[in-house]
């Protein structure tokens, strides 16, 4: 790409951004619940401060605790969804019973889930179970709240089922017989054929899941008992009008998500760099 290729793409790029900063600008003029930028900014470029007027963590521990959340629920999803979707997506039978159901559940919304968890799984979490009546004093492990787990699970578990289904249904037969022809055993077809062949299609599924579950994350941090993550941030923000605070929180949300779908962008360059060829 030529540098002035490269100036226009990024011209061409930057003109949203700066519209909607413009726009920004001149809503906080007379507002008293836009915040100014430069208030947003200086929460941005002050994270590890303890909010002054707000009862929540900084912004840096907030977020922390919305990544491990976000990881351990997304996690999960991966470590079920994958093997689930390649069994469904290579035997008729399962297909036939699961695949109904999975559609159905994928449409109703993950916060649909929210008092189900909570009468499930209540204020549990891994420091309940671990150290009993001393579960406050191990901040981290506290908030890993079962319920929040089970709901980013869920909004991240249906879209790579469905999509690693799709990907094992579409690899070529001719590929799996061949190299049966050639003696290789059931894992060997698994791990050299169709998960080679599926790895598109479950990529996408990955940067649809992991989107959803960054959604997801706002309404679920709302669970009662909860003292940390961007999402209590926001919703306390709101409440006591550091309304700074809120717009922080929600541009950090935005900046880990776009950081989590590149990194599953630049997984997919060496998963998938066969794909070209085979077009």
């Amino acid at each position: 790409m030529t540098l002035r290729r490269f100036g226009f793409t990024l011209t061409r790029g930057a003109w949203l951004p700066l519209a909607v900063l413009a726009l920004w600008h001149f809503a906080s003029a007379d507002s008293v619940i836009v915040p100014p930028i430069g208030a947003v900014l200086d929460v941005l470029i002050h994270p590890f401060r303890d909010p002054p007027t707000l009862d929540s963590m900084p912004l840096a521990r907030s977020a922390g605790i919305s990544v491990v959340r976000v990881f351990f629920g997304f996690g999960l999803a991966i470590v079920t969804g994958v093997p689930l979707g390649l069994w469904i997506g290579r035997i008729q039978w399962a297909s036939d019973v699961f695949s109904p159901s999975l559609g159905a559940a994928m449409v109703i919304s993950p916060v649909a889930w929210i008092p189900v968890t909570i009468l499930v799984f209540g204020l549990a979490s891994p420091a309940t179970v671990l150290y009993a009546d001393e579960a406050w004093r191990h901040g981290l492990l506290d908030q890993l709240r079962f319920a929040i787990i089970a709901v980013i699970w869920m909004g991240a578990f249906f879209p790579i089922v469905l999509n690693t289904a799709a990907g094992a249904r579409g690899v070529r037969e001719a590929h799996i017989e061949a190299v049966r022809v050639l003696g290789a055993n059931p894992w060997q077809v698994l791990f050299k054929v169709i998960l080679p062949s599926a790895a598109p299609t479950i990529l996408t599924g990955l940067r649809v899941a992991g989107g959803i579950a960054w959604r997801v994350i706002v309404a679920a941090e709302i669970f009662p008992g909860t003292r940390g993550g961007l999402g209590y941030m926001i919703a306390t923000a709101h409440t006591q009008a550091s309304y700074e605070y809120a717009f922080a929180g929600i541009v950090v949300i935005g900046m880990i998500g776009l950081a989590l779908d590149g990194c599953l962008r630049l997984l997919a360059l060496p998963v998938c760099r066969w794909q070209p060829r085979e077009r």
